[in-house]
């Protein structure tokens, strides 16, 4: 199972990849979740980037 998530720091939080200790990109990255993962989003440290619209994609929905 590949659950990947783009996910990005929640305002004011420092918040490292457990492996090397380097800093989650403030604008996000996309992350293969695990439990350590799982536990940042449900203590609000980090939250999850939805992808944004193709321009195709909105360009249906303006039709």
């Amino acid at each position: 199972m590949n659950d990947r998530r783009t996910l990005k720091p929640a305002d004011g939080r420092l918040v490292r990849h457990p492996a090397d200790y380097r800093p989650l990109a403030a604008e996000g990255e996309p992350i293969e979740m695990s439990s350590y993962w799982r536990r940042k989003l449900k203590a609000g440290d980090v939250i999850e980037v939805k992808p944004a619209a193709t321009p195709a994609a909105a360009q249906e929905e303006g039709n």
